[in-house]
């Protein structure tokens, strides 16, 4: 018999039988508001199910005839996003006729709006979870300028008799940074 050692399952697998650290949807937030306005980190009601953003830039490949020189062709970049909600708690309407986002993101006239989402993943409250296991707590911190709300839409299925919003939006700039997690 091979030797065995005593973290070998009986599968085989050689692991630690206890988590470095445990997720929990219980903690996690997204905080999403105009940058520069009054962001209250503990305000809730959204009822956000989904959101989405990407920000991409062209390169192009451009190569020499007669040559195996590459040189790259830098084009512009240009972000998307998205985002569902459950129309519940918060209006559809909560920025004074606005709508979900500022109303500089709704008219591309006034040249779009700065948003920031903030985005912390659920862990255990710290000293709850066991010696040696890590808080998950980190964090996403995302700056969008130029956002101007390119679609939304709106559905209900009769199986579950909820109003759904979904949004879309494009933007010009992104900056992000990593956070240390809610507080």
């Amino acid at each position: 018999m091979p030797h065995e050692s005593k973290n070998d399952d009986v599968f085989g697998y050689k692991r630690n039988p206890k988590p470095r650290g445990v997720f929990s949807t219980e903690n996690s937030k997204l905080v999403f508001g105009s940058a520069g306005a009054a962001i209250n980190a503990h305000e809730g009601g959204y009822l956000v199910q989904n959101w989405n953003v990407s920000y991409q830039q062209q390169v192009q490949e451009v190569f020499e005839i007669g040559s195996n020189a590459l040189y790259w062709s830098k084009g512009r970049p240009q972000g998307t996003g998205t985002l569902g909600r459950l129309i519940g708690d918060q209006d559809v309407d909560k920025n004074d006729g606005a709508g979900f986002f500022p109303k500089e993101a709704y008219d591309i006239c006034l040249g779009g709006a700065t948003i920031v989402l903030s985005a912390y993943g659920g862990h255990c409250p710290d000293g709850t979870q066991s010696a040696g296991m890590q808080t998950l707590n980190k964090g996403l911190d995302i700056t969008m300028s130029g956002v101007v709300v390119s679609n939304i839409g709106f559905s209900m299925q009769v199986a579950d008799v909820r109003l759904v919003e979904n949004m879309g939006w494009r933007f010009a700039y992104m900056k992000f940074g990593s956070t240390g997690g809610a507080t």
